[in-house]
């Protein structure tokens, strides 16, 4: 079976090649570059196992932690795994104590390896 990741990222250039590395590694990979779009997927019907959330978003809009937390909300079952190359840790581990924080810039295996421990595939 093959999983299905939302990839939210405001970053063009990146969500591409984030998007690219998920693909060659088998994935199925949707990409949203905000909340706007994030939402309809999340709501949606189609399966999702696991999100990518940047969480520096542009100014006046929800940034990945609170994209995070309505997800789940939404999806209690989704795994959700937060991208950031400037968010102290401890700031997550407060609005999510159980969070996944995959520090940018990262490697494919890097952010693999999350995947996999995040899912329970490891």
């Amino acid at each position: 079976m093959t999983r299905h990741i939302l990839v939210v990222e405001d970053d063009e250039a990146y969500s591409r090649v984030v998007k690219r590395m998920l693909e060659a590694a088998g994935f199925q990979v949707t990409t949203a570059n905000n909340f706007a779009t994030a939402l309809p997927i999340i709501e949606g019907t189609a399966p999702v196992d696991l999100m990518l959330a940047d969480i520096n978003m542009p100014s006046g809009t929800p940034h990945g932690l609170s994209i995070g937390l309505m997800a789940e909300s939404k999806r209690h079952n989704l795994k959700i795994i937060y991208m950031s190359g400037s968010v102290d840790p401890a700031q997550i581990a407060r609005f999510a104590p159980n969070a996944t924080l995959l520090r940018k810039p990262f490697s494919a295996q890097e952010m693999l390896q999350a995947i996999k421990t995040t899912l329970g595939d490891a």
